[in-house]
């Protein structure tokens, strides 16, 4: 009988440990999240599980090209995935199917190697066409890497840092794509 109590106990206590922990992780390092529509597609599915990292965006600065999971502007229960495309600083230009990038002096064209071939980057609403438009501190960039099915920044306008929830850093699901991003 104390056998059984003892073995009760320390099974009760595991779980609470665990519990306490997996809570921890969830609230302030990463959590999981599930992909869904397809603007980020061929690069991620509907479906498909990704862990999103949330503290190094206290202390590194985000970079062109990462992938993130955000708030979209005046809705804190949605999360999109997108990429950043423009840092703060930056003047970015959609033209000829393209997005340029002017910072310092320097101007190139955007190299989207996440993209196919035949992508065409069209913008709408908040950018138009051929007109430059300069981000300010604190403000990115985004956009799905399906151009064509995508609300991002080019909709919505700017995203603010703190509208960013974290890093995409990992793809747990499915098994055969599981990857370190």
């Amino acid at each position: 009988m104390n056998i059984n109590r003892e073995f009760f106990i320390d099974i009760a206590e595991t779980l609470v440990t665990s519990v306490f922990v997996l809570s921890m992780i969830y609230l302030f390092l990463a959590f999981p999240e599930v992909v869904y529509g397809a603007s980020m597609e061929p690069n991620f599915y509907t479906g498909e599980r990704i862990l999103v990292e949330k503290v190094t965006k206290y202390f590194k600065k985000f970079e062109r090209g990462e992938i993130v999971v955000l708030h979209p502007p005046g809705n804190n229960n949605v999360d999109y995935i997108k990429r950043i495309v423009g840092i703060p600083g930056d003047s970015i230009k959609i033209k000829d199917c393209s997005v340029f990038i002017s910072r310092d002096g320097n101007k190139f064209k955007l190299d989207e190697p996440y993209l196919g071939k035949d992508i065409c980057t069209s913008s709408t609403g908040a950018l138009r066409e051929g007109r430059s438009e300069k981000i300010g501190d604190g403000l990115y960039f985004v956009m799905g890497d399906n151009r064509i099915s995508s609300a991002d920044s080019r909709i919505f306008g700017e995203i603010k840092k703190d509208r960013i929830v974290g890093r995409v850093v990992f793809r747990f699901w499915p098994l055969n794509k599981i990857s370190l991003l």
